[in-house]
């Protein structure tokens, strides 16, 4: 399960970047990476790797991703044969 949350430009003296906060197991973490590391360096949408399980992105690219992750289940999803 990923989680998608909106941050916020927080006020005075303070350096804040808006972005996505995505928190999710390790695999879909690594599936998210992977992805960002096959774009050109101008269209990649990692800001900051957190650790193992937490990214913080560009606000943008939220519905690229979840598309992204829609497309790897539906990928990867067993069917028994018939």
């Amino acid at each position: 399960m990923v989680h998608f949350f909106r941050s916020r430009t927080l006020g005075i003296m303070v350096n804040a970047i808006k972005g996505l906060y995505i928190s999710c197991d390790i695999p879909m973490a690594q599936f998210i990476i992977n992805m960002n590391a096959s774009l050109p360096q101008s269209q990649k949408f990692i800001i900051q790797v957190l650790d193992n399980t937490h990214l913080f992105v560009r606000p943008d690219m939220g519905g690229m991703i979840k598309s992204a992750i829609a497309t790897f289940r539906e990928q990867n999803t067993y069917e028994k044969p018939s």
